[in-house]
């Protein structure tokens, strides 16, 4: 048949061709003119093509034959369509009205036809799951929405949990793994967790292993082989290493020598409650997303263990990394698919502690995991949702304003340590790896050797990166100066205190690595050293991140704020943090922030900006704040020429030259917050400078006005002592580097193993017998004659120098009795 829109006539002379129907002579153009013969053409419906080539016109009529039948198929589809829409319809309403009529009779018929309620406390593992709870990890009650999660992964649900960092989420899965038979798959992004993890699980007789490249190759065959076969290690941690633990565990203080009986009470009675006489092999299996990313062997036992029937559950912790909207992105997450396509009838749990709902989006789709449902009404063949309030009270937030030296900065954190918190656990976060290393040597120096330290970085390799957690969960060490790589998961209950020495990149990562503190319950503090020129320094690292700029606006906005700092995480995560009302624990609440209006002084300086920049200058906001004091005799570059400079004279713009250095820059930086100026980036060999101009609202500046929260002033300033004075210079001339320190930035939170394969080759073991001694912030065994003065820049480097290398040697800085701790500690050999 021929198509609906076209009439085909074939002529076998070659006569013109008239297209688009019409008659008379001519023939028509491309624009259905008739050459000049009479009026245009206008096309017609149904229209004529007259064709003289008889293959053309053949092939014509299959193509118009084809588009009826398609038009024939869609009209048929169509009808199908609105049948199945109606039918659903019906459907639906049936079942509501089934939920309705179930309500009035039978409530059993309402439970029946309804979701699943995981809250509820009467499953038939409920009283198995609370008895191991209490005998394994010494829970007598579950807080949060633990018990829930539980009750999902015992149902073999696929699962998200939100859960606020120190909220328990380890429980969630360790528990269900602990109680039923099989291998539970852990994926976590950072050795450190995963190590805290594997210590704890032991201590409590939990066979767990975890594969990194820290560990040697026979090591990593045999326990792919048991993975493979579900056999127990030949050395259990019940059996053999008990003697380990025990000594391990007197060290630590934190369980008694009966811990080893309990253990063994507790095996047997599981081993009765299966069924069998021994172990069903490695209960928990912790692997970083590199290894499921590269390393096909891996895979394969995981396979293999799945084809007979032992892959309980796979467990992806610190799931927002999948998302590059999360704070802390990494890319071999995005490849954590393959589990879904391997193993699509194993059940997924992912775990976190800052998921919004475009992260959670994200995650869900990475991961292939169906939309979420109710954790109370969970409907069948979707994710179960389950999210806890943010907030813990026992956390107390506080701001103080950084000394503008450096020697004062370490020494105000010194101050801090020993007035609040003197001899307790505690973490210095820092902005670089050079950062970690100054402050670990100020600190303890400064202290007397009363504050005992240890450095932290992903420059480390495994072994000490094992033997720092190691000593610092024994109390050998009592403060880690680390940047963000000792990060996500650390599991040590008593941390008193987690001190940022500057602004992390977002507030995100700000709340994760605070809510490592307190997670025993205990009252904690969470505190910043905030100098405003930390906006300049951190925004060169985030230029090149899609919403960098608006994460950290949103940290420099809780920086500078007179709120209480409850409602404002509150705000920024869209989460009630249990309730509307204030804290009435942190800084703001404590004691209201002095509130300035800078309103006046934000005018003058949005002046001089925008003379500089019509002058096509260039400056940062720290020379903006000098030039409008009328100082650097009032010079600034030009941008095309980097030796070229222009002159600005402040008495026509703003009539004087202003005062007080500290309020100026706290207005700049909320002058950027507010879009009144704006970030600009020029990037050279070694680094991304910033500078500032006008921003795109800068005419709200006369109509909303301006005004900044001071923060409090950071106690401590520099005491003479009697001998310290050479060790205070030193400390104090290497800290001048670290506020300059812009281009070694250590802003990825990838600690693994840079070749993270199976079993490869040089990979140092950490078992097995080998003794490994700890890391610590610097070599304090040093002639006392090395602290003679020398030039500023040969102080600053050799120190750098020297704090590198001795925490490489495995050095450990001196305790609070003086005594150099320098004893090898023999790690396990499971």
């Amino acid at each position: 048949m021929n198509g609906p829109d076209s009439d085909v006539k074939i002529f076998h002379s070659n006569v013109g061709v008239r297209a688009n129907g019409g008659s008379g002579g001519g023939s028509s153009n491309a624009n259905g003119h008739r050459n000049g013969r009479g009026p245009p053409t206008q096309p017609t419906t149904p229209h004529t093509e007259e064709i003289y080539d008889e293959e053309v016109a053949a092939r014509l009529e299959e193509l118009d034959d084809e588009i009826g039948e398609l038009a024939t198929r869609i009209s048929e589809l169509q009808r199908t369509r609105t049948r199945l829409v109606r039918e659903r319809q019906t459907v639906y309403q049936s079942y509501i009205d089934g939920l309705d009529h179930g309500a009035a009779g039978s409530s059993s018929v309402a439970s029946a036809k309804r979701g699943t309620d995981y809250t509820r406390s009467d499953f038939a593992w409920s009283t198995r799951l609370l008895a191991t709870a209490q005998k394994t990890f010494g829970i007598k009650s579950f807080r949060m929405c633990q018990e829930a999660v539980c009750n999902a992964a015992m149902d073999r649900r696929d699962a998200v949990v939100v859960m606020p960092t120190g909220g328990g989420k380890s429980l969630c899965y360790q528990l269900p793994a602990v109680l039923e038979d099989g291998l539970t798959l852990v994926v976590s992004p950072l050795i450190s967790l995963m190590t805290d993890q594997v210590l704890n699980l032991r201590e409590k007789g939990v066979e767990c292993e975890l594969l990194s490249g820290a560990i040697s190759r026979e090591q990593t065959t045999d326990i792919l082989r048991r993975v493979r076969t579900g056999d127990a290690s030949t050395s259990t941690p019940s059996s053999a290493s008990s003697a380990k633990k025990r000594k391990k565990v007197a060290g630590s203080g934190s369980r008694t020598a009966t811990k080893d009986d309990e253990d063994e009470d507790k095996g047997d009675d599981e081993d009765d409650e299966r069924g069998q006489g021994k172990s069903d092999g490695i209960k928990l299996l912790y692997v970083t997303p590199e290894r499921i990313a590269k390393a096909k062997n891996t895979l394969s036992a995981l396979q293999k263990a799945h084809q007979q029937g032992r892959l309980s559950r796979i467990v992806i912790d610190e799931a927002h990394c999948c998302s590059q909207m999360g704070h802390d992105f990494r890319p071999d997450y995005t490849k954590l698919a393959i589990l879904r396509n391997l193993f699509p009838d194993v059940p997924i749990m992912c775990l976190t502690a800052t998921c919004g709902p475009r992260v959670l989006k994200e995650v869900l789709e990475i991961v292939g995991l169906p939309p979420t449902t109710r954790s109370d009404n969970a409907a069948p063949r979707k994710t179960v949702y389950f999210s806890a309030p943010l907030y813990r009270s026992n956390l107390r937030y506080s701001v103080l304003t950084r000394p503008q030296s450096a020697q004062e900065s370490m020494e105000a954190v010194r101050y801090w340590i020993l007035e609040r918190h003197a001899g307790k656990s505690g973490i210095v976060y820092c902005l670089s790896k050079k950062d970690t290393a100054t402050m670990a040597s100020a600190l303890y120096e400064l202290s007397g050797g009363r504050i005992g330290t240890a450095v932290y970085h992903a420059d480390l390799d495994d072994a000490e990166k094992h033997q720092v957690h190691v000593d610092w969960r024994q109390g050998t060490v009592q403060v880690v100066c680390a940047t963000i790589a000792f990060g996500m998961g650390i599991d040590k209950p008593d941390v008193r205190f987690v001190l940022h020495a500057c602004i992390s990149k977002s507030l995100d990562g700000y709340y994760q690595e605070t809510g490592r503190a307190g997670r025993d319950g205990e009252p904690s503090d969470c505190v910043l050293f905030y100098r405003p020129q930390d906006a300049t320094r951190v925004s060169g690292l985030v230029a090149g991140e899609a919403t960098g700029q608006e994460k950290l606006h949103a940290m420099l906005s809780y920086s500078q704020s007179a709120e209480c700092r409850k409602l404002l995480f509150a705000r920024y995560f869209k989460d009630d943090f249990g309730d509307a009302a204030a804290c009435n624990a942190c800084d703001n609440c404590q004691e209201p922030a002095e509130v300035v209006d800078v309103k006046a002084q934000a005018r003058s300086l949005l002046r001089v900006l925008t003379y500089i920049v019509n002058k096509g200058g260039r400056v940062t906001p720290a020379l903006l704040v000098s030039l409008a004091m009328g100082q650097k005799a009032g010079r600034f570059p030009l941008a095309q020429s980097s030796s070229s400079t222009d002159k600005v004279d402040l008495k026509p713009l703003i009539g004087t030259k202003l005062a007080n250095k500290d309020l100026l820059e706290t207005a700049m930086v909320q002058m950027l917050i507010r879009g009144y100026v704006e970030d600009v980036y020029h990037a050279t060999a070694y680094t991304v400078n910033v500078y500032v101009k006008p921003g795109r609202l800068q005419g709200r500046l006369e109509r909303d006005g301006l005004s900044v929260a001071l923060p409090r002033k950071a106690g401590g300033k520099a005491k003479k002592r009697a001998k310290a004075n050479g060790a205070k210079r030193k400390a104090s001339t290497a800290a001048e580097e670290s506020e300059e320190d812009d281009d070694v930035v250590d802003d990825d939170d990838d600690d693994d193993p840079i070749d993270d394969n199976d079993g490869e080759e040089g990979s140092a073991p950490l078992r097995g017998g080998r003794k490994v001694a700890a890391t610590g912030g610097g070599d304090h065994e040093a002639d006392e004659d090395e602290a003679a003065p020398l030039t500023e820049l040969r102080k600053r480097r050799k120190l750098s120098d020297k704090l590198l290398t001795t925490a490489s040697a495995g050095m450990r800085p001196r305790g609070a009795s003086g005594r150099t701790h320098t004893d090898a500690i023999e790690l396990d050999s499971d």
